[in-house]
């Protein structure tokens, strides 16, 4: 079984690597860049693998180990697509809120997905109002559609309050990255996406030491 699900998790990495690689070129004016390298897509593959082994010994085939397989699949495929092409695209976040979606009212009830809906659509909510604000102050996009898209999906695995948390922490994450790259860069467009989706993965990943900070807090 390990080396089925090592097998599986690598196979799987590399079709991450290979769709964030390839997809944004079906988009008009997105340019070709330099593909990635092999040694890149050994190590994505062996990452992928290693955290779902990690999950698997962890959560068995329960709802948390197929949630971790989504998870991971964002992680790989926003980090190569907003870094290399500053773009997040549509399908992966539609594809894998239905998939969580699903999971949920399968483990748990209806009831649980449909808090997660509407945990999604008030992150997602929260995020162009915060867009907005950003706008005003620095006369320029301060969060692309991606990013706020991005939020709904946090929303419905992660729920309200740890979606929450994990924005925060996307922010304190990408803070010395924007602050980094506007001193030493001309071009002043930070991908924000690889931060949340890295901060999602966090959360999720330790859920209860944040959860127990956040009863802690209130």
């Amino acid at each position: 079984m390990i080396i089925m699900i090592f097998l599986i998790g690598f196979t799987l990495g590399l079709a991450y690597s290979l769709i964030a690689e390839k997809l944004p070129l079906l988009i008009p004016d997105i340019p070709e860049v330099t593909p990635n390298s092999w040694i890149l897509n050994l190590f994505i593959g062996i990452l992928n693998s290693v955290a779902l082994l990690i999950s698997y010994y962890y959560f068995d085939f329960s709802y948390e180990f197929f949630a971790s397989v989504i998870v991971s699949a964002l992680v790989i495929i926003i980090f190569v697509t907003d870094f290399k092409y500053l773009i997040i695209l549509d399908s992966p976040l539609v594809i894998s809120s239905l998939i969580i979606l699903s999971l949920k009212a399968y483990y748990f009830d209806l009831k649980t997905m449909g808090l997660s809906i509407l945990s999604g659509l008030f992150l997602m909510a929260f995020m162009f109002i915060v867009g907005l604000i950003g706008k005003k102050i620095f006369k320029r996009e301060a969060l692309g559609g991606g990013d706020i898209k991005l939020s709904f999906v946090i929303g419905t695995i992660l729920g309200l309050r740890l979606g929450l948390i994990s924005i925060i922490f996307s922010s304190l994450l990408a803070l010395p990255y924007a602050l980094a790259s506007i001193m030493l860069s001309k071009n002043k467009e930070v991908p924000f996406g690889p931060f949340l989706v890295g901060s999602m993965a966090l959360v999720f990943i330790f859920s209860d030491k944040f959860m127990s900070l956040i009863n802690l807090l209130t």
